[in-house]
């Protein structure tokens, strides 16, 4: 006969109701008391609950990294580490996949709460004010990671965005260029956004034209650069050095250019956000911050959430550098 609830009552010093609730998996159970009962109930191979008690103990050790999308090889790298660096804290990562879509992000939240992950980490997602009221209601830890949110309960990690949009327009300018077009991704993506508004204050502080004819909007993908590409040069090239929203859009620009016959940077300047082995190889000038730096500290911050280590939202912001390469011609 198999040990019972009574029986682990007096071996441990919980009480049976307490036992009960981590058996039902009932959430008004401390952390650290369910992880000891939970331990207690494997090595006593209580009754059939024993394979029940193992996977909820390795959900208890998941992270689940919602992504907007994956045609950006920043966010690779970023979710990269953030496995490298959660696997040497004993925890395991789940990509979600949300193709931009609130709904699907909201849909990932719910299975997360209700399958008891440890916590979430949102990169890059369109959501944020409206997951707020269930996140806070689950007390799920929660970090946004390329993206700022206005509730200070939640952590997030980004890159400055606005200064980084500023640094690369006023470099152009500093290299002599006037006629500066930028090339940006959509607007619900607070960075894009953020990004042409650097790039427009820097225009407007070197006194140079910004009209809407200026920016073109496309999606940070190696097509859409492509698409931008053959786009400007059917128009007449009518800048000396374009912006480029990130480095796969970068490429696609500079090899549709480099299609219609057109020198980089001989005929035209680019450079883009985000530092990448793309733009490495394609020779381009960068602004971004280190996709590493970014994901160890979202790690870290979640990591300290999970553990009880700290409970007040934190809002981590890295200010971004410019690489210079090889594709800027001085004028």
């Amino acid at each position: 006969m198999g040990i019972t609830i009574k029986e682990l009552s007096e071996l441990s010093g919980y009480s049976c109701a307490t036992i009960s609730r981590v058996l039902s998996n009932k959430s008004n159970v401390k952390k650290e008391t369910r992880e000891a009962i939970e331990k207690l109930l494997i090595e006593h191979n209580y009754r059939t609950n024993v394979m029940e008690l193992r996977n909820a103990q390795a959900k208890s050790k998941t992270i689940m990294i919602i992504v907007g999308d994956l045609d950006n090889s920043y966010y690779i790298k970023l979710i990269k580490t953030i496995q490298e660096e959660a696997g040497q804290r004993g925890y395991v990562t789940l990509i979600a996949f949300s193709r931009n879509s609130i709904e699907e992000e909201a849909s990932f939240v719910n299975i997360a709460i209700r399958e008891r992950y440890a916590g979430i980490i949102f990169m890059n997602v369109r959501g944020g004010e409206e997951l707020a009221a269930g996140l806070k209601e689950s007390e799920i830890p929660v970090v946004f990671l390329n993206r700022s949110v206005r509730f200070s309960d939640f952590d997030s990690v980004t890159s400055d965005n606005y200064q980084g949009g500023y640094m690369i327009t006023s470099y152009l300018i500093e290299m002599g260029h006037k006629k500066i077009g930028h090339i940006m991704g959509q607007s619900y993506s607070m960075a894009a956004r953020e990004r042409r508004r650097g790039y427009e204050d820097a225009m407007r502080e070197g006194k140079l034209c910004v009209t809407d004819n200026s920016v073109l909007v496309g999606e940070l993908n190696y097509d859409s650069g492509y698409a931008c590409g053959e786009q400007l040069v059917k128009k007449g090239l009518d800048y000396t050095a374009v912006f480029c929203g990130n480095d796969l859009m970068a490429v696609g620009f500079v090899d549709a250019l480099k299609d219609c016959g057109v020198k980089i940077p001989e005929d035209i300047s680019v450079v883009c956000y985000d530092d990448t082995f793309f733009s490495e190889r394609h020779g381009l000038t960068v602004v971004g911050a280190e996709a590493e730096k970014l994901a160890v500290k979202a790690v870290s911050l979640l990591l300290s959430k999970i553990e009880g280590e700290k409970t007040e939202g934190a809002s981590v912001v890295y200010r971004p550098k410019i690489i210079v390469r090889r594709s800027v011609k001085k004028i």
